[in-house]
């Protein structure tokens, strides 16, 4: 049994991690938190809103994904995202705004928003908030 794991994340924009050797693998699956460790059986799960984190030599990694599906293969963890931020390069400030932006937009009863959208920005503008936050703790 391998000791560490391969960890692939894509989104349609971009390959953010390529064949990364990571010893551990969190993810926001559906009905909740999933931890992966090397030697975990096939599996296929789909992706919230939420915190991935991967752990590396001792350290932790943060992303935040905004839905998908995860495969888990022979050690390795496909991530394939519609979204992904790391947690360091997430602007608490601009997201912020976002969140009070999604929350007037759904707090008017104007026939002109798009209702499913303003919910769908608000979660994830909540995401990378929760993230950035978990990483500045």
């Amino acid at each position: 049994m391998a000791k560490t794991l391969k960890l692939n994340l894509v989104t349609p924009q971009a390959q953010l991690l390529t064949d990364l050797e990571v010893d551990m693998v969190i993810l926001p699956a559906l009905l909740g938190e999933m931890g992966i460790l090397p030697g975990h059986v096939p599996t296929l799960v789909q992706l919230t809103f939420g915190d991935l984190r991967y752990k590396k030599d001792g350290k932790d990694f943060d992303f935040a994904v905004m839905g998908g599906f995860v495969e888990v293969l022979n050690d390795v963890v496909n991530v394939f995202a519609e979204g992904a931020d790391l947690a360091d390069e997430i602007d608490e400030e601009a997201e912020s705004q976002k969140i009070k932006k999604a929350k007037d937009a759904l707090s008017k009863k104007d026939a002109d928003i798009d209702f499913e959208l303003a919910e769908i920005e608000l979660k994830k503008s909540i995401a990378r908030m929760k993230v950035k936050r978990r990483k500045l703790s």
